[in-house]
């Protein structure tokens, strides 16, 4: 019971009384039960109490911070894949086959490591958040590829786009939040700029309208604590909020490797975490 409703019950009780309801047997109705403008009374002063109990809680800011690393492996083999385009194969624009433009959905280390697996915080804790960089996240359109295949950004951080190919291309990025398509010029390395102004839910696809073989994926945060691992499958996250913290794994071809992975992040300490793919999750799709 809320206090609106408290107070209501005590209205009623005060235009029964007025209209001669003056003997203590007489009962008030509600919602088909009765009660005394006693019973009222302890009604009101109990739903106050409650309130008071029911507020919410505010966690304490967290001041100190630690170190998530760890390690994403292969199990099983993964077939190689076939280039996207073959040299020499007849494609729009020529110079995209002058050399083979390779398959990079999956790339798996010498030891087994899998690389370009998007690791991040999903859950922000009371925590002082740092400034967006100012220096901006370059893409550039490079043998008709993406360049880098998998990357990184802040909202607020500049997003600039170059194309050093000699044929144009247009970047195409489709998330919840984010909603852009641009034309590169062949040779535009002054690029196109822009940002975004909420964070993803996960990594999105970029992607170029004029060759379709063309991919990549980014993630946008409102956070620093997001990595990619290394071709090897390390990662590794500094300055993390002390505590309990929640996190993402997702890899393109695996998807979410882990959507709600609980890490235990010491103070000034470290905690180390290896993750196990299986080669059948990688499969081309």
């Amino acid at each position: 019971m809320n206090k609106k409703f408290g107070l209501s019950l005590l209205a009623t009780c005060s235009l029964a009384m007025a209209s001669g309801c003056q003997d203590s047997d007489r009962k008030i109705g509600i919602g088909g039960g009765a009660l005394s403008p006693v019973s009222v009374k302890l009604l009101t002063e109990a739903s106050e109490s409650d309130e008071v109990e029911g507020e919410e809680v505010v966690a304490a800011k967290i001041e100190s911070f630690g170190t998530f690393k760890g390690k994403i492996t292969v199990s099983g083999n993964v077939a190689a894949l076939v280039p996207l385009v073959a040299q020499g194969q007849q494609v729009k624009d020529a110079v995209c086959s002058i050399q083979a433009v390779p398959n990079e959905s999956v790339i798996v280390g010498a030891d087994g490591g899998l690389a370009n697996v998007f690791v991040f915080l999903s859950k922000l804790p009371n925590v002082d958040i740092p400034a967006a960089p100012s220096e901006p996240v370059v893409i550039d359109q490079k043998g008709c590829k993406f360049v880098p295949h998998a990357s990184i950004i802040r909202v607020g951080q500049p997003l600039k786009m170059v194309n050093t190919d000699p044929v144009a291309h247009n970047v195409k990025l489709t998330g919840f939040s984010m909603s852009f398509n641009s034309t590169i010029p062949g040779g535009d390395t002054t690029g196109v700029v822009t940002e975004y102004k909420r964070p993803e839910r996960g990594p999105i696809p970029m992607a170029c309208d004029f060759h379709g073989w063309m991919q990549a994926y980014q993630l946008a945060v409102n956070h620093p604590w997001a990595a990619l691992t290394k071709e090897d499958g390390t990662f590794e996250l500094t300055g993390v909020p002390a505590g309990e913290m929640e996190f993402v794994v997702w890899h393109e071809k695996a998807g979410k490797i882990e959507g709600k992975l609980i890490v235990e992040v010491p103070a000034d300490g470290v905690v180390e975490k290896d993750l196990v793919v299986s080669a059948s999750s990688l499969a081309a799709q």
